[in-house]
C-alpha cells in the first residue's frame, strides 16, 4: 500500500489535481497516509521519519519565508537535501525490490528495478516546489508564456516529442548501445508507473523545473534564450556518466529534447511525458538497459 498511495500524493500534486480538504492541497494527506503504511510495511524506519521531518521543514521554509536571501539559502539547501534523498544516500530508507540481476534482453547487461521510496518523495516535494514557483509567475516568465502562447496546444509538443524519440533511439542505435529487441517483460506494469511516478517525475523536476527555470532567469539578459536547456541538457548528460561516454552523448540528446519542450511551453508536464515516452519506447522496442 506503500507505493500505492505514494503514487497517488504525486499525481495530486500536479495542478490538473483540484481536490482540497479543509482548503489545503491534497498531496500532503496522501504523503502522510503512505509514511504510516511505509512505516507499519518497514520501508521507513524512525531515522528516516526524522530526517523526512526535516526535509518537510525545508520544503516550507523555502516556500514559505519572505526574506529574499532567507527564502534562497532555504531552497538551496532543500534542493541539496531532495538530490541526497534522491541518490539513496539519507538513511532511514528501506526501498522495495521488485527485479534483481535480470537479463530482459539478448545480449544485454542485467537489469535492477526498485520502487525507491526515497527518491519518489524527492520527486514530490520537488514537483510540489516547482508547481508553486511556475505558477507564481515573474513577469519575465508571463512574457515567455505570452511570447509561447501558440506552444499551449498539443500538436506542437507532441511534434518535439516524436522528434526527441527518434533522434535519441537513433542515436543509440549508431553508437552501438542498443539492438532492436522489441519485447513484453512480465514487469512490464511495473515499470511503466515506477518509471513514470519515481523516475522521470524527480528527474525532470530537478532538471527542468529548479535548474533550467533558475538559470534561465540568471542568463536572461544574454538574449540566447536556448542556452538555458543546453547547459542543463549537458548536466543532465554527465549525471548518465556511469553508463559509458556514448551514453553520456545520448544522454545529451534526450535532455536537449527534453530542455525544448520546457523551454517552449513552460509546462514541467509535457517534459516529464516525453522523458517517460522515451524510456517507454527504449524499453518495449529495443534491448535494455543496454547491449553488454
Amino acid at each position: 500500500m506503500t507505493f500505492y498511495f505514494l503514487g497517488l500524493a504525486i499525481l495530486a500534486a500536479f495542478p490538473f489535481c483540484k481536490i482540497t480538504l479543509a482548503r489545503q492541497p491534497l498531496w500532503p494527506f496522501l504523503l502522510l497516509i503512505c509514511l504510516c503504511f511505509a512505516f507499519k510495511e518497514k520501508h521507513i524506519n524512525v531515522m528516516g521519519l526524522a530526517n523526512l521531518t526535516c526535509y518537510f521543514a525545508l520544503y516550507y521554509a523555502a516556500l514559505n519565508i519572505k526574506q529574499v536571501r532567507l527564502s534562497r539559502l532555504f531552497s538551496c539547501v532543500f534542493i541539496a537535501a531532495s538530490v541526497a534523498l534522491a541518490l539513496h544516500l539519507v538513511p532511514g530508507f528501506n526501498n522495495l525490490p521488485i527485479i534483481i540481476n535480470e537479463q530482459i534482453s539478448q545480449n544485454a547487461i542485467t537489469y535492477n528495478l526498485y520502487a525507491n521510496i526515497d527518491k519518489g518523495i524527492a520527486g514530490l516535494l520537488l514537483a510540489a516546489y516547482c508547481f508553486r514557483k511556475l505558477n507564481s509567475s515573474t513577469t519575465t516568465e508571463k512574457s515567455i508564456n505570452v511570447s509561447h502562447a501558440h506552444w499551449q496546444s498539443a500538436k506542437q509538443p507532441l511534434l518535439v516529442i516524436g522528434c526527441t524519440i527518434s533522434a535519441t533511439l537513433i542515436g543509440a542505435l549508431l553508437l552501438g548501445l542498443v539492438a532492436f529487441k522489441p519485447k513484453v517483460p512480465d514487469f512490464w506494469f511495473e515499470f511503466i508507473a515506477i518509471n513514470l511516478l519515481f523516475t522521470c517525475v524527480a528527474e525532470e523536476a530537478l532538471f527542468r523545473g529548479v535548474l533550467q527555470s533558475t538559470l534561465s532567469k540568471l542568463l536572461s539578459s544574454t538574449r540566447i534564450p536556448i542556452l538555458a536547456p543546453t547547459i542543463v541538457a549537458s548536466i543532465f548528460a554527465v549525471a548518465h556518466f556511469i553508463g559509458g561516454l556514448n551514453y553520456v552523448l545520448v544522454s545529451a540528446i534526450a535532455g536537449l529534447g527534453y530542455g525544448y519542450i520546457f523551454y517552449k511551453t513552460q509546462r514541467l508536464e509535457w517534459a516529464i511525458l516525453c522523458h517517460w515516452l522515451v524510456n517507454l519506447c527504449h524499453f518495449f522496442l529495443f534491448t535494455y538497459p543496454m547491449l553488454k
